[in-house]
């Protein structure tokens, strides 16, 4: 189900969508999903979670609602995306493997590991390894 929504996050109507937010424990958390943030927005009763009772009541097939947050994958350092890739702030390419372990590390999504080093290393790009 899509609808055009009012994002808080975006300032603006955007679309929107019924997803999923699957926990670690595998509960499932039902809400609407900014297409254009990727992000939860407010549900009309003010929270985020709507109760699956009242998504099934109203006719919504939850087999076919999107899985779009995993609370067991890490956040991106940056935006705080779900399903962030580690990230060594010393390229192993630059530093080698065992110097750029020495250094931190922390978790970056595709888009931004990619911003990063098109910024940073842009010699690096499309065969970079941290």
């Amino acid at each position: 189900m899509i609808r055009n929504r009012h994002c808080p996050r975006c300032a603006r109507d955007t679309r929107q969508e019924i997803s999923c937010r699957l926990s670690a424990s595998a509960a499932e958390h039902f809400g609407w999903w900014c297409l254009e943030c990727r992000w939860w927005t407010p549900s009309k009763n003010g929270g985020i979670w709507i109760p699956k009772e009242l998504l099934l009541a109203q006719g919504v097939d939850l087999s076919l609602v999107r899985v779009v947050e995993r609370m067991d994958q890490p956040r991106c350092a940056k935006c705080g995306a779900r399903g962030a890739e580690e990230h060594h702030w010393a390229p192993q390419a630059m530093f080698g493997k065992d110097e750029a372990n020495r250094w931190p590390k922390d978790f970056l999504c595709k888009p931004c590991h990619d911003e990063w080093h098109l910024k940073v290393t842009p010699q690096l790009v499309g065969g970079y390894h941290d």
